[in-house]
């Protein structure tokens, strides 16, 4: 997939959660919030953000930082290495952050104290997932583990804040499958339900004491125009990240 076609699949799907989701606390992909208000920030204060990152070939977490000019500082830390020093600014026009640093270059949309998009780089493309706690008035948890398929495995991760809204990615690292951003909710912290970008439902169950989460996901084929007849299943912890 390459990074047009990823950034015309975020950008429909902005537009969907747009217009499904306003006001459903749903962790979208949408309009640029400003970072300094809502959540409690103070007026002028920084939005920090800190997420997960992965490819097919590598993942990691993100410490992303936008202070009241908009511009960006963060880092971009592999597991395994490299560290990656990122900078950048937000086009408030368009609704999007832009950074980039050591070969990788990010695309995110933020949204209610959310931050969810892609990357590219020398191991391919990626996506990332990120929220800060300022803006969003909301503790999160950050999940990472993996999903097996009939068709591909690869890495699932998800954040999910402390009132019940997640988003997450699922990334291919062997196989067929398409890799995707995907939202959700959980629901009386048992239950997630949750759409990818291409359509397809996650379902999933928390353990009693929210460590882990587990449950259905069955990516298609990717570019299939077929019927997706794929089966697999999921599996993220809290000390998976």
């Amino acid at each position: 997939m390459t990074s047009r076609s990823v950034l015309h699949r975020v950008s429909a799907l902005s537009a969907v959660l747009i217009a499904s989701a306003c006001g459903s606390g749903m962790l979208d992909v949408g309009h640029l919030a400003a970072p300094s208000g809502g959540g409690g920030a103070s007026p002028g204060s920084p939005a920090n953000y800190v997420g997960v990152i992965g490819d097919s070939l590598k993942r990691g977490t993100a410490s992303i930082t936008v202070a009241p000019s908009l511009s960006v500082t963060g880092v971009l830390t592999f597991a395994g290495g490299p560290t990656v020093p990122v900078t950048g600014t937000v086009d408030t026009a368009a609704g999007i952050m832009h950074a980039s640093g050591g070969g990788y270059t990010l695309q995110g949309f933020t949204s209610l104290g959310t931050l969810s998009g892609f990357y590219t780089g020398p191991g391919g493309n990626g996506f990332l997932v990120a929220s800060s706690d300022s803006l969003t008035g909301a503790t999160h948890r950050t999940y990472c583990g993996v999903y097996t398929s009939t068709n591909s495995n690869g890495r699932f991760s998800i954040q999910v804040l402390s009132g019940g809204a997640a988003g997450g990615f699922v990334a291919q690292t062997s196989g067929t499958a398409a890799s995707s951003l995907f939202t959700g909710n959980v629901i009386n912290n048992q239950t997630f339900l949750g759409v990818t970008n291409t359509g397809i439902g996650i379902n999933g169950s928390l353990s009693t004491d929210l460590a882990t989460i587990t449950g259905t996901y069955a990516p298609p084929v990717a570019n299939s125009t077929g019927p997706n007849t794929a089966t697999g299943q999921f599996s993220a912890t809290t000390g998976g990240c």
